[in-house]
């Protein structure tokens, strides 16, 4: 379902030139984008995805993290 609700999208973050939307590790998956909009994005279109196939994404579980790059200060 991740990769159904990823694809055709330019949303994510560019790791060597490639854009990834979507970690996973194990029975785990995370979904990753460069800002807040693109990550609703994302999220919005995994909902659909999963009320497609009569599921749904378990809000309970759903964790959010946010990790900005270190501001790289002046030494003058």
């Amino acid at each position: 379902m991740i990769k159904e609700a990823t694809e055709n999208t330019r949303d994510g973050i560019s790791v060597g030139g490639h854009i990834v939307s979507a970690l996973k590790y194990a029975a785990d998956k995370a979904v990753v984008a460069s800002t807040q909009k693109e990550l609703q994005n994302l999220m919005d279109n995994l909902n659909k995805v999963t009320k497609k196939y009569g599921m749904k994404i378990n809000v309970k579980k759903t964790k959010v993290m946010c990790h900005r790059k270190p501001q790289v200060k002046n030494s003058s």
